[in-house]
């Protein structure tokens, strides 16, 4: 089980990548191709604070509902914060929407906990099936923050820890957004497969004059990194849960 622990949300996602880039034979434990994977993972964090910007990682505007719809019953939501405010327990778990299919949901659950029934609820404990640490993670974290910021006043979180079953990061993704990073290429080990890959990544198909490749989601990094394509700013501090879900039931009724 790899340990770590950093400030806040912004230090998690910016040092955990740059652990990685800068450390794969002790980070990484295992290679796929372009993935590289870590098993076991434990994070804690002082705080959660969070000033990610999701459109520095090629994320649009239809990134919020889309996460809000995939992992979020709001009507469930809602009778939480509810039994957070009676129980009388010392952890309370509330459960992201699961998929049936395929590998199932990233997200399994959220457990606030406290060490005394008359304590406010001041832990909050996040469990991964997995999530990718270099995009999907930033996305997550915004998730995240936004459900603490938005629970009722019984809440007062100190600490927020996660675990993750495990985690990949993408050598070929993370050229979209490489420098946001600030490791040199000339800096990666070129002898690990899984930076040797994201090196080999750089030079074929994210320098100018590559080919833009009809694979979707390559062709949208590869935009990206050669100025292309643009993305506005999607700030995690205007994403809300309770705006997203309460605007649309606003719709529904009219």
């Amino acid at each position: 089980m790899k340990v770590r622990k950093y400030k806040d949300f912004d230090e998690m996602f910016l040092k955990l990548n740059q652990e990685i880039l800068t450390n794969p034979y002790e980070m990484l434990d295992y290679t796929n191709g372009i993935l590289g994977y870590m098993d076991n993972i434990f994070i804690a964090c002082k705080n959660w604070d969070c000033n990610l910007d999701l459109g520095k990682f090629g994320y649009k505007k239809n990134k919020w509902p889309h996460l809000l719809k995939t992992y979020i019953n709001y009507e469930e939501l809602l009778k939480f914060h509810e039994r957070l405010k009676t129980a009388t327990g010392l952890s309370l778990t509330f459960y992201f929407n699961q998929k049936k299919v395929n590998n199932g949901s990233c997200l399994i659950a959220i457990v606030l906990s406290r060490k005394d029934r008359n304590y406010k609820w001041n832990k909050c404990n996040v469990i991964y099936r997995t999530t990718e640490t270099q995009r999907r993670m930033a996305a997550d974290l915004c998730l995240v923050n936004s459900f603490i910021r938005e629970l009722p006043d019984c809440c007062e979180i100190e600490r927020v820890t996660f675990y993750m079953a495990q985690t990949y990061i993408s050598a070929m993704v993370i050229n979209g957004y490489y420098d946001y990073f600030g490791i040199p290429l000339e800096n990666l080990n070129k002898e690990h497969p899984w930076t040797k890959c994201l090196i080999n990544q750089h030079y074929h198909n994210f320098v100018p004059g590559a080919r833009i490749t009809t694979y979707q989601s390559m062709a949208r990094m590869q935009k990206m990194a050669l100025g292309m394509e643009t993305y506005e700013p999607l700030l995690c501090k205007d994403l809300s849960i309770k705006d997203f879900f309460e605007s649309k039931m606003k719709k529904e009724k009219k």
